[in-house]
């Protein structure tokens, strides 16, 4: 019976040899199968049923070893199923305990488990099952501990060829997403391209990209780091270069902030949300740290690819500008100029010229933006006044506050002084609605081009004032007679019709024989005044000499220019004390009935003497179609 027994014990160890010889055999030929697989769950379902052929076993899984847990294979890669993973600790567990966690994961057919571990007695994997007669056989046999070493040697060079593969499938996407990056001088294509790279790898992550603010032209796709309010972690990653993380409880998430870093500073912050538990292979990090790496060299040179660019356009700018406004330009050309550089350049939704004068008065040129004239651009222009008169160069803000909340409605704001031998006789205003839609550099530049401009801005307006001297009275302000006879013959020339109107005081000699010449000059103005409001915009008029008056209204036809001087006859005694009239003599013109300017004048000076004849303070017209006076 003891030999019998002894037998049975001996042709058990022959099978569990020739099935450890067989599966070994079984292992080792999936190594040449084309039916070994790039993944965990492709390499367990080749080894799956030559376990199941040796051992007759119908229930088996697998699950792989990663921090301290056991995951199932479908659910290591997923970070919503880590919460399903079988916590391991080498201490303080028993068979039993382990077992009844075993079952608590859904593997309630478990009745034994195989723990393979490696040389060092590190966890690999684990092997649960449904045990049967020939297993516990096989279990119970020295053979046990050979399986152990089999499977763990196979396991072991399944890690590997599982991390050779995603090493590769990682280096190739690296270096697909390197090739955009290098073949690109477009920044929105290299920050779309970190961000699709991180998400292709994470899909079931939030990826979201924080730019720095030289980055203000891809702000509609992406955030802006907020310097005041942004995250500790983001803000310290920006700062030093590393890699951040932080636990975000109230999402049970964890946030990793990786700087966007060139060889020359960084240029924004990648930040990805994950779920508490998920803990990155070394792969994976390798892979957005080279992923950001490279972005930021890449979104680096296209920077200074912009910036050299941007140079060249702003010296070319410069040049032309300088150029033009040194050729001798008219004030108000020179202005018109300057707004056209600063539209195509700055692209403003606003923009003001504004000029002060020697009593501190502003005077907002004809050229600037309509919001200057409400009350809301007198706000903005009267803020930056007050920056610039406290002796500042200039007032750039990108994120331009209110103390009174919802009071200004453009966020971005530069102002530039033009100064005239150091005093602040204007400024230039641009606003935009967008926050950070200014440059620094923009501002820069445009701080050199109104500094290569005020002195001809400065001369233009000396020019402008000495031509004002020449052209015009000093005592009324009127143009002189020379520069109305200019004004009327280039008229008859290219216009279609027009009026000429004389003007005369009435017993202007008795005024300043009674009241004095100081009176009388004062007459003049108070008539000039009158006279230079209602002409404005309809023509011209100048002192022809002594208390007469021309008036000259180029396109104007003989019912509007009857009507103006009828109005002046009624409206001057009115202005002036002490009161006095006027005659008025007047001649209208057309290219039907062509006349040169001695005529124009001779047929509206007998005008003029013949309502002086008949008894002054009256209009004379001398009827074109009839030449007779009416």
């Amino acid at each position: 019976m003891r030999f019998h027994i002894i037998k049975n014990r001996g042709d058990c160890v022959i099978d569990h040899q020739l099935t450890m010889f067989k599966v070994k055999s079984g292992l080792m030929d999936l190594w040449t199968e084309e039916t070994a697989g790039q993944s965990y769950e492709q390499w367990f379902a080749a080894m799956r049923p030559k376990l199941f052929q040796h051992f007759g076993i119908t229930e088996m899984d697998f699950l792989i070893y990663d921090n301290n847990s056991f995951m199932t294979l479908e659910g290591h890669k997923s970070a919503v199923k880590r919460k399903d993973a079988l916590l391991f600790y080498t201490k303080g567990i028993t068979r039993a305990s382990f077992l009844s966690q075993i079952h608590k994961r859904g593997f309630d057919y478990a009745d034994d488990f195989l723990l393979i571990k490696n040389w060092k007695s590190e966890p690999l994997g684990l092997l649960i099952l449904k045990s049967n007669e020939r297993w516990q056989s096989f279990a119970s046999s020295p053979y046990l501990h050979e399986l152990e070493i089999a499977v763990s040697h196979f396991i072991q060079k399944v890690r590997k060829m599982v991390f050779l593969v995603k090493e590769e499938k990682s280096y190739r996407h690296l270096f697909a997403v390197t090739e955009l990056f290098n073949s690109t001088m477009d920044s929105n294509v290299i920050v779309d391209g970190i961000v699709a790279a991180v998400s292709e790898s994470f899909p079931s992550f939030d990826v979201e990209l924080l730019l720095s603010h030289e980055q203000t032209d891809m702000m509609q796709k992406y955030k802006l780091l907020d310097y005041m309010n942004e995250r500790p972690s983001a803000m310290n990653a920006f700062v030093s270069g590393e890699v951040t993380r932080e636990e975000l409880t109230e999402s049970s998430s964890t946030l990793i902030n990786v700087p966007i870093k060139g060889r020359q500073g960084i240029y924004g912050v990648l930040q990805i949300k994950a779920p508490l538990d998920f803990v990155f292979s070394s792969i994976q990090n390798n892979f957005i740290r080279m992923v950001a790496h490279t972005a930021g060299n890449a979104l680096e040179n296209a920077s200074l690819y912009d910036q050299s660019h941007r140079v060249i356009e702003d010296l070319q700018l410069v040049n032309e500008t300088s150029r033009k406004l040194n050729s001798n330009m008219p004030f108000e050309e020179m202005i018109a100029f300057l707004q056209q550089q600063f539209l195509k350049a700055f692209q403003p939704t606003e923009i003001a010229f504004v000029f002060i004068d020697e009593k501190n008065n502003y005077d907002i040129s004809g050229l600037s933006t309509d919001f200057f004239r409400t009350d809301a651009g007198h706000d903005y222009i009267a803020f930056a006044t007050n920056h610039l008169e406290r002796g500042k160069d200039a007032l750039f803000n990108a994120n331009f506050r209110s103390p009174i909340e919802g009071k200004f409605l453009y966020r971005s704001v530069i102002a530039i002084p033009i100064k005239t031998q150091g005093k602040l006789t204007g400024l230039v205003i641009l606003l935009h609605r967008d926050q950070y839609f200014f440059s620094f550099d923009s501002f820069k530049l445009m701080q050199s081009l109104i500094g290569h401009s005020s002195l001809a801005l400065a001369n233009s307006m000396l020019r402008d004032q000495l031509q004002e001297l020449v052209d015009k009275d000093q005592l009324t302000k009127l143009y002189t007679r020379s520069y109305v006879d200019e004004i009327i013959e280039k008229s008859i020339i290219n216009d279609e019709a027009g009026v000429f109107v004389l003007l005369d005081v009435d017993d202007f000699k008795k005024v300043n024989d009674t009241y004095g010449h100081v009176m009388g000059d004062e007459v003049l103005k108070q008539i000039a005044a009158t006279i230079l409001s209602e002409v404005s915009g309809k023509g011209v008029a100048g002192r022809w000499g002594g208390e007469e008056i021309a008036i000259f209204l180029p396109s104007a036809n003989y019912n509007e220019g009857a009507e103006f001087t009828e109005r002046l006859l009624t409206l001057i005694p009115t202005v002036t004390e002490p009161q006095v009239t006027v005659s008025i003599g007047m001649r209208n013109w057309t290219k039907k009935r062509e006349l040169t300017y001695n005529e124009l004048f001779h047929y509206t000076d007998k005008a003029l003497y013949k309502a002086k004849k008949n008894g002054k303070n009256q209009v004379v017209i001398h009827d074109a179609t009839t030449c007779t006076f009416s």
